[in-house]
This record gives C-alpha cells, sequence and structure tokens, in this order.
C-alpha cells in the first residue's frame, strides 16, 4: 500500500521517522518509497540529518540562573504599546521600536549570551527564557536557503521554519545548542529595524511555560507571551509537538506577529 499524508502534521512526522529511523517495518517500504519519489522530502530529510549531527557534538547546557541573572542585570525601558492597540499584521505595524538600551547594550549582552550558551551546566531542565536569551547570541551557522514562498528549507523536529520574506524580514543565520539538556535549533532573522530576532525549536516534548508567560489570542492564534528584563519581547507556542520560541529586543505585536503568520498561513 502507497504512503499517501493526508495532512502536513502527517508529513512531518512521517520526514522525522526517515530522519531518526523510527519507521516500523510494516510502514518502512511505504514510506521510504514516498520520500524516495519527492526531491523536495530528501532534501528536508538531509536538513534534519546535518541538524542532528550537530547537535550530537553541540555545547553543553546553558545554565537557566544564569540567563535570568544576566536579564535582571541588563534591564531596559519597555516601550510596548497600551494595552488594546495591537495591531492586524503589516498593513497597519508601525516602524517597529527597538526595546534594548543601544547597540552596547546589545554587544554587552551577546558576549555573556555566548558564555552562558557555551559554557555554562544545568540541573534544572530546559526552559523557556532559556531558549529567549539565544536572541543575544551570535550565530554559527549560514542562513538556511528558501524553500518556498512561506517556508526555509530547514525543519527540525517536524517543524518547518517560516520564510518572512514577504513582511521583509530575512534569516541570518543559524546555531545548534543544548538547552538544559534538550538539543533545540535556533534560526535567526532581522526585523525591519535592525534588530534580531531568534526562532528556537526544542527537541522532544513540550517545555513547561514560565509562570511569567500570559495566554493571548493574536488574529485567532493561541499564543503565550511575555517580556524579560532586558528587554526582550517572547512568545511561544507549540508547533507539531514541539516548543517554539521567538525573541527579539522589539514591540511584543512584532514577535506576536511573526509567531502567528505561519500557522494563520497553514490554517488556510
Amino acid at each position: 500500500m502507497r504512503f499517501r499524508p493526508r495532512s502536513e502534521k502527517q508529513r512531518a512526522r512521517a520526514i522525522t521517522r526517515l530522519v531518526d529511523g523510527s519507521t516500523r517495518d510494516a510502514e518502512r517500504a511505504a514510506v521510504d518509497e514516498w520520500g524516495g519519489e519527492r526531491p523536495e522530502v530528501q532534501r528536508e530529510v538531509a536538513s534534519q540529518r546535518r541538524v542532528a549531527r550537530a547537535l550530537r557534538t553541540g555545547a553543553p547546557a546553558a545554565s537557566d540562573r544564569l540567563v535570568e541573572a544576566v536579564q535582571a542585570r541588563f534591564e531596559a525601558p519597555d516601550h510596548r504599546r497600551a494595552p488594546g492597540s495591537l495591531p492586524r499584521w503589516l498593513a497597519s505595524v508601525p516602524a517597529w521600536q527597538p526595546a534594548a538600551a543601544g547597540a552596547a547594550l546589545l554587544a554587552v549582552c551577546a558576549v555573556v549570551a555566548i558564555l552562558v550558551v557555551g559554557t555554562g551546566t544545568s540541573s534544572s531542565g530546559p526552559s523557556i527564557p532559556a531558549a529567549a536569551g539565544l536572541a543575544f547570541a551570535p550565530s554559527t551557522g549560514a542562513a538556511p536557503a528558501t524553500k518556498n514562498p512561506k517556508l526555509l528549507d530547514i525543519s527540525y523536529g517536524g517543524v518547518t521554519y517560516p520564510n518572512y520574506a514577504q513582511f521583509a524580514v530575512l534569516p541570518t543565520g543559524t546555531r545548534v545548542d543544548r538547552i538544559g539538556g534538550r538539543p533545540a535549533l535556533t534560526v535567526f532573522y532581522r526585523l525591519r529595524d535592525g534588530s534580531k530576532l531568534s526562532y528556537t525549536v526544542f527537541s522532544g516534548k513540550p517545555i513547561p511555560l514560565p509562570r511569567s508567560a500570559k495566554a493571548v489570542v493574536f488574529d485567532g492564534v493561541p499564543l503565550h507571551v511575555f517580556s524579560t528584563p532586558s528587554g526582550l519581547a517572547v512568545v511561544t507556542l507549540v508547533r507539531f509537538g514541539r516548543t517554539c520560541v521567538l525573541a527579539a529586543p522589539t514591540g511584543r505585536d512584532a514577535v506576536l506577529s511573526l509567531a502567528a503568520a505561519p500557522v494563520r498561513q497553514q490554517s488556510a
């Protein structure tokens, strides 16, 4: 019997099984045949395998407490708009305003973030605030190629990263980490105001939400949002069973819009 995925979720799961070899014997031949007939599937499988190899030799776990200490040390003013003023995406979004105090602050935070992610250890497990701290970390890999107008040519854990080119938000690089012992892949984007956005996907089951996260519905998409003392607007959601974390030193409505966009496109 030929394998034909009936949904994007089933397709993503099939690709993940091809990557890790977890397909049952009864399904293996059909899924292998399906993937072998489609060059785009072969590219996604190859991309995820490259990421998996990098994660196996990636950096040690980040220290969540050190991330929180860095955020508290470099407190920045909150430039969020007043409640009720969240705009619809793009048409009514004004020029985005960065919430960080300036280039010098970002440079210092970036240096500390390198130390946090690259040399820390953690016994508290993976956390969403620790992933958000990667917004201050540098790329270690090249910007991913474009797959189509909606998606980049890079996936992890069944989640394909969004292509935001239509919003003038372009990918700039990637990095792999172990956060609290959990592998994670981050794609960085450059916002229209020059700020850097990190889009991190954790492997494995969903990560518990921090107490400060508030549930919101943005353009019909359920999300969770919070801000850090370092000026980051952080939005988190679960896609295809994986925790996704978007963070940037800018207004939270910009990050909410970017988090919601691929979910709305998928629904459409």
